[in-house]
């Protein structure tokens, strides 16, 4: 295809209380867009919001498809696209790439009543940066701390940990990848250096800002260690 011939972007954006797919053109001009209204939640105890991670993924699949037939051109012009989701919901994968159960959202509200392991320094320095109080905090309210201690059974067959932006990713590519934009605080990467923090390593890869998560709907190419099995191609793109 020559240089001078149009190229668009796919945006898509799981927020709490929808999910939109918009189309862009090379020049930032809106050219289509579709709104799927979802449920943010269930809440099957008190304090607890929780959401299947099909169910969002099913969403995003309908946002496109009723995306497509508001096109004037074949969507293989769409050169890109680019993922956003609500904060800090998590989808805990199997060996299989299998959500082990429901997406836990940012909205629930359960916590741990243990403290983080600090030794000596770590504590004293926490405590000199007044920062001892958001260190507790942070651990009282992550996901993954309730699952381990919760519900050991389960956490013993995680695989992979992933944010929602994670999963609609390796949903798109078949890749474990993220966008380092989309990581929350209590997640153990180190965001000056660009990398997980000293002996992290959550079995995906976090990237920065414009680089490739992954290439879309191809059931073929290289894999890595962070790949499992082919891409979707549930989107019927091609």
């Amino acid at each position: 295809m020559s240089s001078d011939s149009p190229q668009y972007l796919l945006a898509i954006d799981n927020g709490t209380q929808s999910v939109r797919a918009i189309v862009f053109d090379q020049d930032g001009r809106l050219v289509a867009k579709s709104k799927i209204d979802i449920e943010p939640y269930v809440s099957p105890q008190a304090g607890w919001a929780e959401q299947s991670a099909e169910y969002f993924w099913a969403s995003l699949c309908e946002a496109c498809q009723q995306l497509w037939p508001l096109l004037d051109f074949p969507r293989e012009e769409i050169r890109a696209v680019s993922i956003t989701t609500q904060r800090a919901t998590v989808v805990p994968l199997d060996v299989d790439g299998q959500p082990l159960g429901p997406a836990i959202s940012w909205l629930d509200q359960r916590v741990v009543d243990t403290s983080p392991r600090l030794n000596t320094f770590e504590s004293l320095l926490m405590r000199a940066v007044r920062a001892k109080g958001s260190v507790d905090n942070f651990h009282a309210q992550a996901e993954a701390n309730w699952i381990s201690q919760h519900q050991p059974e389960l956490w013993q067959q995680v695989d992979k940990f992933l944010l929602l932006s994670g999963y609609h990713t390796f949903k798109l590519t078949g890749g474990y990848t993220d966008a380092v934009a989309s990581q929350v605080g209590y997640i153990p990467f180190d965001f000056k250096a660009q990398t997980w923090c000293k002996d992290n390593e959550w079995q995906w890869r976090a990237v920065t800002g414009g680089s490739n998560l992954g290439t879309c709907f191809s059931t073929s190419g290289p894999r890595n260690r962070y790949s499992r099995g082919p891409a979707t191609d549930s989107l019927r793109f091609r």
